[in-house]
């Protein structure tokens, strides 16, 4: 004759509680990581907008001639009697001919010259333009024939990016 044996089916109040703890911990650790991933989701976008906003005013600085004594188009290049004086000559924005004039120009929002659009995405981005003389640093005969310019981003976290170049005169 054949004994059949019942076993219970199920699992133990211990055994529901060691798995319920043992989920809680692995989720606990999968939210933390998601949490640090997620907050730092945004910084590519935060950080290419900074280069694209810094590049966008090396560009237009890089576009001005040199002084205002440099002539339009090119040729002999003539030398200002100051040519590292920061002399906007009481310009707006739109009238700037020259480097010097973007010398302690600070765009809060910033102004993207003929940049239709890009008002909302760069609102809360700060630009801080110095215009230096620079020739010496970089071994030049004369302190006049070198200009660095020096764009600080301010970014929205508060922190900030430095792009710097130079533009000769020659």
């Amino acid at each position: 004759m054949l004994a059949f044996v019942y076993r219970n089916q199920g699992f133990t109040l211990v055994e529901v509680l060691i798995a319920i703890v043992v989920i809680g911990i692995a989720l606990s650790a999968l939210m933390t990581g998601l949490s640090s991933a997620v907050n730092q989701g945004a910084a590519p976008v935060i950080e290419s907008r900074a280069l694209a906003l810094g590049q966008a005013y090396a560009d237009e600085i890089m576009a001005m001639a040199f002084d205002d004594q440099t002539p339009a188009g090119g040729g002999a290049v003539a030398v200002a009697a100051a040519p590292c004086v920061a002399s906007n000559e009481s310009q707006t924005r739109d009238q700037f001919d020259d480097v010097d004039d973007y010398h302690l120009l600070r765009d809060q929002p910033p102004v993207l010259l003929n940049a239709a659009g890009q008002a909302n995405a760069y609102s809360q981005y700060a630009v801080d333009i110095r215009v230096t003389c620079a020739g010496n640093d970089l071994g030049m005969s004369g302190n006049h024939l070198i200009k660095r310019i020096e764009i600080t981003i301010s970014l929205p976290n508060g922190d900030a990016r430095i792009l710097t170049f130079f533009k000769g005169n020659f």
